[in-house]
């Protein structure tokens, strides 16, 4: 059954060239409580560098990514708003 990774994790299997009917099932297993996202590429990058005006070129697309990656983060605001979205009147009075 597919998960929120699913995807994610098919690409990995599919760069490393994995094809043992298992191994997606295992990672699936492993990452059940993750959320793995694939935030941006370069084309992203560059795409919106264009739109900026900003003259970057591949590798710095890869450097801006590295730079942005420890800051992927869901923040408590968004968990909040997504719980409160999914789920009403879950709020423990203190």
């Amino acid at each position: 059954m597919p998960s929120r990774n699913t995807p994610v994790l098919q690409q990995i299997l599919d760069a490393l060239e994995i094809s043992e009917p298992h191994a997606l099932a295992r990672l699936e297993d492993r990452y059940k409580d993750f959320l793995l996202v694939v935030a941006g590429d370069v084309n992203l990058i560059a795409s919106q560098a264009k739109e900026l005006r900003l003259a970057i070129n591949t590798t710095e697309c890869g450097q801006v990514l590295d730079h942005l990656a420890p800051h992927a983060r869901i923040s408590i605001d968004q968990a909040e708003d997504a719980s409160n979205t999914l789920f009403e009147d879950r709020f423990i009075e203190p």
